[in-house]
């Protein structure tokens, strides 16, 4: 496999996780009419893989049925805001997540795939009533590896559960599950390695292997690629989206980061990293339930630790998607404070590099400056006045004055 697919597929890996946090959430489970179980993206994506590969298919198919695993559920993270707690979610995701992942790399393969994935030989099974003969083959394989995940429960089974989840789909072969897939299920479950692999916590490295991946994978690779850009806007619109108080947060944040490291003259590729630091900042707060996020009145202290985690997120997320280290910080850092009272790692001034101390800046100015649903929108000056309070403990005084020049 290239490096470049390597690296994609890691991005990729990273970024299913986080969709992982934000499916664990009361609301999609009662729109799917099922409880989703944790890590359920890159899980179906090692079923889909196994699957593909005891189908015999060529390297290029294993490696796009594993991106459609890693991805198939993104239209109901898409689909936070209309139907959160609606039984269409079952339909409209796999509307939805096509049309996010269209312009992704190989789109026009992934699409049809997540499109399809909930269609079924009977059609009164079938999320969108396809012709059953017109299913992709990618979407039959994407079916059996869900359905299979969401019937499986977490850790360790024992012999009688694996083989009630044989007979179940061998019972409901050509009505739930496409003939040409089941054979290769009936396979790779016989097999005790499958079981125990679905199981690990270096899954992706598992997968990897499999595809004929072997040995460490780089601890960072560069952002100089239009993927990049891709996933971080399609992600960040992805968060925004979760909470009503977030229109377009993520885009703010990007936009106001990249205006100050213009005025402090940085290289146009430093400019870029921080524009998708800024976009991903809130990677995190997708693992946070919407209840919490959109709570009318104050948070109680567990909600408020609850909120706290998401910038702990965002920093394994990304470190593991492979971002450079200081993109990371850049990222995760904006709720630290010079005088180390932040979070979540309660770091210093010492420890914060001027990308993270403008990050911080960003994040807050851009917040004060947007319309929520519980007060108007500040003007940028009074964002600023407000800001310049926190000069020394929690904000850089230096850095404010190019903000008053870069933003007011």
């Amino acid at each position: 496999m290239s490096p470049e697919y390597t690296s994609l597929i890691r991005r990729m890996w990273s970024f299913s996780k986080a969709l992982d946090l934000a499916l664990v959430d009361e609301e999609i489970e009662k729109g799917f009419h099922a409880p989703l179980g944790q890590r359920h993206g890159e899980r179906v994506a090692y079923i889909a893989l196994s699957l593909g590969k005891a189908l015999k298919l060529s390297e290029n198919d294993l490696i796009h049925v594993t991106m459609a695993g890693l991805l198939h559920d993104i239209g109901a993270v898409g689909g936070f805001r209309k139907f959160h707690g609606d039984s269409r979610l079952i339909r409209e995701h796999c509307i939805l997540g096509a049309e996010i992942v269209s312009p992704f790399p190989d789109g026009d393969i992934l699409a049809p795939a997540i499109r399809y994935h909930h269609e079924a030989p009977d059609i009164n099974h079938s999320a969108l009533k396809k012709d059953p003969k017109e299913v992709p083959f990618f979407a039959k394989i994407l079916g059996l590896a869900d359905r299979i995940d969401v019937h499986l429960s977490r850790g360790m089974l024992t012999k009688a559960e694996k083989d009630n989840l044989i007979f179940w789909v061998k019972e409901h072969e050509g009505s739930l599950f496409f003939a040409e897939v089941v054979p290769a299920f009936i396979e790779i479950a016989q097999q005790e390695a499958f079981w125990l692999d679905l199981e690990q916590a270096n899954l992706m490295q598992i997968a990897f292997e499999k595809l004929g991946v072997n040995g460490d994978f780089p601890v960072s690779s560069p952002l100089e690629d239009q993927f990049t850009n891709i996933l971080a806007h399609t992600f960040a619109d992805l968060i925004d989206q979760k909470s009503a108080f977030t229109a377009r947060h993520s885009q703010s944040v990007s936009e106001t980061a990249e205006r100050l490291a213009k005025v402090l003259g940085w290289e146009e590729k430093d400019i870029a990293e921080i524009r998708v630091a800024g976009l991903l900042h809130d990677l995190g707060k997708l693992s946070v339930p919407r209840r919490i996020l959109d709570k009318p009145g104050h948070l109680d202290l567990d909600e408020i630790e609850v909120i706290r985690t998401h910038t702990y997120y965002t920093y394994r997320l990304l470190n593991e998607a492979g971002f450079p280290l200081h993109v990371v910080r850049w990222a995760a850092y904006h709720h630290e404070r010079l005088d180390g009272q932040g979070y979540p790692f309660a770091l210093t001034k010492a420890d914060l590099d001027t990308g993270s101390r403008l990050m911080t800046i960003a994040d807050i100015f851009a917040a004060l400056t947007e319309e929520r649903p519980y007060r108007k929108a500040l003007s940028e000056g009074v964002a600023l006045g407000i800001l310049e309070k926190g000069n020394g403990t929690l904000v850089d005084p230096e850095l404010m004055k190019v903000a008053w020049k870069a933003l007011s």
